[in-house]
């Protein structure tokens, strides 16, 4: 590639697709709405079933979580934060896809933040391409799990 040429656009990292909600909750609630596997499909309406059904997860947890809409997919928990939310990830077609959900103390309840990215042979491409259907998901699904946090906290 001559100093000039533009780069590999499916090379060329995308930025990650990304949506943050205030919730009237406490951040401690909040959490455990995301680290509780039998939740998923109160606040997270694409989750048909999930393998196991129920349970916490912790780093390392792995389980199947089947949506709607396609083919069930394996997902690895890498990391929870204390009352902070989670980090995991999962692969599909060559690709991984790493997701943030993230609590922190916002103004004596919280903010949650859900981030997602696409690595791999088109990642950069495929995240351009999904990023407004994903966006689209993200608040949806943020603004289910508040709903229901800010209830559970009355």
């Amino acid at each position: 590639m001559g100093v000039d040429a533009a780069p590999d656009p499916s090379s060329t990292a995308a930025p990650p697709i990304s949506e943050g909600r205030a919730v009237a909750a406490p951040p401690a609630l909040v959490h455990d709405l995301l680290v509780d596997v039998a939740a998923w499909p109160l606040w997270s309406p694409h989750v048909l079933r999930t393998e196991p059904a129920s349970g916490r997860v912790h780093a390392g947890w792995r389980g199947r979580v089947r949506p709607w809409f396609g083919p069930a997919t394996t997902m690895e928990v890498t990391e929870v934060l204390p009352d902070g939310g989670m980090r995991w990830r999962t692969r599909a077609l060559g690709h991984e896809l790493s997701y943030a959900q993230l609590v922190t103390p916002h103004q004596g309840g919280a903010h949650v933040r859900f981030t997602a990215a696409v690595t791999g042979p088109a990642g950069g491409v495929v995240q351009r391409l999904a990023a407004p259907l994903s966006a689209f998901g993200q608040r949806r699904r943020l603004e289910r799990l508040a709903l229901l946090a800010e209830r559970l906290a009355r």
